[in-house]
């Protein structure tokens, strides 16, 4: 009977530990090392992909890739963003934490392009999805940064962890 109680109390003490870690690990931020961005037309055309990579994270060495991203001024686009920490696509477990992400965009004022976002969490955007409204040609920079906002996340960029802030150049012609 002892061995039998004490077998339950480790499987006890053993799930416990392993829910506690599972929890945790989703307080933590991301490890992104990569950025897709691919614009897609609404009307006619060929999607386009962008990239920024960092393989070393953020912080070390400077950034291998840093796309300029090339649009045309009167055109809307899907815009459509994944996150990669290494060969490992991390967009999916983005999306089912939404309640605890939030992508932010920060760029050219709304008279040069507006940005929609089309996915939700529920009550606010997650930003993984979005339309991007391109009026007037310029050149400049777009930031896409991604926020981690565990019981914080108001719709803001304010609350919260960055897990990863970027800057691509952009090009609307």
């Amino acid at each position: 009977m002892r061995k039998t109680n004490f077998f339950i109390g480790i499987a006890t003490l053993t799930a416990v530990l392993l829910h506690l870690t599972s929890c945790h690990k989703h307080e933590e931020g991301e490890l992104i090392t990569t950025i897709k961005l691919t614009l897609t037309p609404t009307t006619a055309g060929s999607a386009k992909t962008f990239i920024w990579s960092d393989p070393d994270g953020i912080g070390g060495n400077a950034p291998k890739q840093a796309d300029t991203i090339a649009c045309d001024s009167g055109i809307n686009y899907n815009a459509e963003l994944q996150f990669f920490n290494g060969d490992n696509d991390i967009t999916t477990e983005i999306k089912n934490e939404g309640g605890e992400h939030f992508v932010c965009f920060t760029g050219p004022a709304a008279d040069v392009m507006e940005i929609i976002y089309k996915d939700s969490d529920g009550t606010y955007p997650i930003g993984l999805s979005a339309e991007w409204k391109v009026k007037k040609k310029t050149t400049g920079i777009i930031r896409i940064a991604l926020k981690h906002q565990p019981k914080t996340k108001d719709g803001t960029c304010s609350p919260g962890e960055t897990d990863v802030d970027v800057t691509f150049p952009l090009w609307i012609r």
